[in-house]
């Protein structure tokens, strides 16, 4: 039986107030910079004498919208909004754009509900009744005066051994609500044969562990897929961070299931012309998610104008039989064996302090190395808890749980990189 949709959509435009897409909460801290901080423009902008550039970062809260009531399906959006009065523009441009991905959201629910149920009723099975579900959730990329980068994850399950997400990047100029595109930050054309051949030239040089997750074959070949994604005026997703322009391929473009998601960035410094509008501030600090794949990520974290590698490998070895994390730094290599099923994620993070990585295997330990200079034990830490979130300036740790294929946090707690 068909019952409402009990949700309410975020459309709220200029000079109306905030309906919102779920209750309002109070305005969160994400990425790189503090919501309060007012940071002050770069000395010169070419572009400062053509559009205003704002002197802060904008506030922002999320919210969301579910869908309740159906037999077969379940469903919730996140969305975000902007919380100051310091960027009008920008509050009206991400509440249409919300407006835009609720109304998407709507859609499909009729639909998803009655294949779930045509589903169910072919199985004949009334003990083990399948739900799909639809999940939109926001990462947080870049906040700061110039950008607001994030990307939209839509993640399906339909039945199945898993589901399935399809990531959207997603950059609005903070001063203007503008949407950007490739052709605001220089030569797009330029820009994709720049990125293309770095993205080839990278994973080319990494490590033989990383190159063996990727498609290579008769069949699918990812230098072939790359190849394509990049013609034609077209480009994979992509999003602005701190360190470059970072491009995302979906799951099945390059690699299997998995293999996971897998992006690249690169950075600003390998572009001609780029706009430096949209380039960051000197010296901003930073914190990103190394690739799963192994892939390699190169930045100038030590600031001498040469780009520095980094990886993070999980790999077994056939003739020892054994589990092996290795951590790869400029090529030097820390190799250290795990336990049978283990897996380590790594994150990089640059801040005053200088330039380390977190090796996390969630719901065992974390170990922090200092790889300003070589690589050096900093922390460690044993523990039952999960990685929420990285920044430049701590860890969340929580506990997580999966509600109708929906990720649950609980028991958040936050630490410093001392691990206290």
């Amino acid at each position: 039986m068909k019952k409402r949709i009990a949700m309410v959509l975020i459309c709220a435009l200029a000079g109306t107030s905030m309906i919102a897409c779920g209750k309002k909460t109070e305005p969160i801290n994400t990425d790189n910079t503090q919501a309060t901080e007012q940071v002050q423009p770069a000395e010169e902008n070419k572009e400062s004498d053509k559009d205003p550039v704002s002197t802060s970062a904008p506030d922002i809260s999320f919210a969301s919208v579910k869908v309740e009531g159906y037999d077969y399906y379940v469903g919730e959006a996140q969305c975000l909004q902007i919380t100051d009065d310091k960027h009008p523009e920008l509050k009206v441009a991400v509440d249409e754009y919300f407006d835009g991905v609720v109304k998407v959201f709507n859609t499909g629910v009729e639909e998803m509900n009655e294949q779930a149920k045509q589903q169910n009723d072919e199985m004949g099975d009334s003990e083990n009744t399948i739900k799909y579900s639809e999940n939109i959730t926001i990462d947080i990329k870049r906040r700061d005066n110039k950008l607001l980068s994030f990307v939209l994850n839509d993640y399906t399950f339909m039945g199945g051994a898993h589901g399935g997400g399809s990531y959207t990047g997603v950059n609005f100029d903070v001063a203007t609500g503008k949407q950007i595109t490739l052709d605001d930050l220089g030569d797009s054309e330029a820009i994709r044969q720049t990125s293309k051949q770095y993205i080839l030239d990278t994973i080319a040089n990494s490590s033989e562990q990383a190159r063996g997750n990727l498609y290579s074959d008769d069949i699918i070949d990812y230098k072939q897929v790359i190849e394509e994604l990049f013609s034609n005026g077209n480009q994979p997703e992509f999003y602005l961070d701190t360190v470059g322009i970072t491009f995302i391929f979906q799951q099945y473009d390059i690699a299997p299931y998995a293999a996971g998601t897998i992006s690249v960035t690169v950075p600003y410094s390998q572009y001609e012309g780029i706009n430096d509008r949209y380039t960051p501030l000197p010296d901003s600090n930073y914190a990103f998610q190394l690739s799963n794949a192994g892939i390699d990520s190169r930045i100038d974290f030590n600031g001498d104008g040469q780009l520095d590698t980094i990886s993070v490998i999980n790999t077994w070895d056939e003739e020892a039989d054994k589990n092996y994390v290795v951590l790869r730094v400029n090529g030097e290599d820390l190799k250290n064996e795990t336990g049978n099923g283990s897996w380590y994620t790594g994150y990089f993070i640059h801040n005053d302090q200088g330039n380390f990585v977190l090796l996390a295997n969630d719901g065992i330990s974390m170990d922090l190395y200092d790889v300003s200079k070589g690589i050096k034990a900093k922390s460690h830490m044993d523990t039952t808890l999960s990685v929420k979130e990285v920044t430049e300036s701590g860890i969340t740790l929580g506990e997580y749980t999966y509600n109708e294929n929906n990720i649950v946090w609980s028991n958040e707690q936050q630490i410093g990189f001392d691990f206290k």
